[in-house]
């Protein structure tokens, strides 16, 4: 009789026991795909920890409902880096389709990291992600329901998925304004802001170009953005407020063919004129700095041009896609301000006189003066500055 090569193999002692269909110990049918839209790459922020700011894209690759229950960001060894369950994780998710964390059939969404450690920790060479969920049937009126009998499988399990290494330490550069009361709405790192949330997907490729973008804004002696009507540009101080370069670059991508938007809901505006005016310069490395919204007519160099850190490129508008004047700035790996991913950065130096609580964001804009709590006060030496933090630049 002549033997199959796994049954000669067997019969020699050199072939595992047989485990039929059965998956391995760290195996599971998780029935949900994971991956990280882009590796970390670390930060450190004002609150003196360095942050892993990362997007899990999860993907419903069933015909259940499935509820993420936690998600613990974990090292190699297994450690647990940092956990999200209850209503956290309800804040931390945009889901596609379905309601808080639960994903439909097919459905998908996006968990938003961050995962912090103190300043000189000693980092992960990566991060992985354990999921807990849970499955349920799909009922008579469509909605969440018992499992079908019989099914093979737990209701709820737990899986590890979505390793990334952890990449490069943040560029260092200069602050792109100067002067005091100047205060970084939508910024890092702990919930999703505008910012955050803009995940944009280009060519089939999903990714988060905005990361640690920054509105910055200016506050006046009284904590206010404007005062008098609200629809005055004139009235808005800082409205005009020199942009400068924050390194060494060229000129590679530029708009200057919007007009100025009336403080409020802005007028429809193109894909090619989302960002306003604006300016993208190559500062090397593989990093481009993104200048927008500034004043038509007010851009200071071309494209091709190079430039140097503390030059004026323009100034401050409230052109494109923008509710008040204000400059949006961030660096992205690639020169299309859309298709690109956001990479960190730390400023140079800044000092600071606390933080706006979240949610007074629209207060602002209204005219109603800013609530400062002490918060992260003092000088910072190659800091990002955290979400809502004021801060004053020499």
């Amino acid at each position: 009789m002549r033997l199959l090569p796994l049954m000669a193999l067997a019969a020699a002692g050199l072939a595992s026991p047989a485990i039929g269909q059965s998956l391995k110990s760290d195996e599971v049918l998780s029935s949900v795909v994971v991956r990280p839209i882009a590796k970390p790459h670390p930060v450190t922020g004002a609150d003196n920890r360095v942050h892993l700011a990362y997007e899990l894209l999860l993907s419903n690759a069933s015909t259940m409902f499935t509820t993420i229950d936690k998600v613990e960001a974990v090292d190699p060894a297994g450690k647990v880096l940092r956990t999200i369950d209850g209503e956290h994780l309800k804040a931390m998710t945009m889901l596609y389709s379905g309601d808080g964390t639960t994903l439909p059939p097919g459905g998908t969404g996006i968990v938003f990291m961050d995962v912090s450690f103190a300043a000189g920790e000693q980092l992960p060479a990566s991060v992985a992600a354990r999921i807990t969920a849970t499955r349920q049937g799909v009922g008579a009126d469509g909605k969440p329901g018992p499992l079908p009998p019989g099914l093979p499988v737990p209701a709820t399990y737990s899986f590890t998925a979505g390793s990334t290494a952890v990449g490069a330490a943040a560029r260092v550069i200069d602050p792109p304004l100067r002067g005091r009361g100047w205060i970084a709405t939508n910024g890092c790192c702990d919930r999703i802001t505008p910012h955050r949330g803009a995940i944009i997907t280009v060519n089939g490729v999903i990714q988060a170009p905005e990361r640690f973008a920054i509105d910055w804004e200016q506050l006046d002696d009284q904590n206010r953005m404007f005062e008098g009507e609200k629809e005055k540009l004139s009235n808005w101080k800082y409205y005009g407020a020199p942009i400068y370069s924050v390194a060494d670059g060229t000129v590679v991508n530029l708009w200057d063919q919007s007009d100025e938007q009336v403080p409020g809901p802005p007028a429809p505006v193109t894909t090619e004129a989302i960002g306003g005016n604006m300016l993208v310069v190559d500062i090397g490395g593989g990093a481009f700095a993104f200048y927008a919204h500034l004043q038509r007519g007010s851009l200071k160099a071309r494209l091709g041009d190079k430039v140097k850190a503390g030059q004026v490129l323009g100034l401050l508008g409230n052109t494109g896609n923008s509710t008040a004047p204000h400059l949006h700035f961030h660096l992205m790996d690639g020169p299309s301000p859309l298709n690109s991913e956001g990479l960190p950065y730390v400023l140079r130096r800044f000092t600071s006189s606390g933080v706006m609580p979240a949610g007074d964001e629209d207060a602002l804009e209204e005219g109603k003066a800013a609530r400062i709590e002490s918060r992260l006060t003092g000088e910072h030496v190659n800091r990002l500055p955290m979400d809502n933090q004021v801060v004053d630049f020499d």
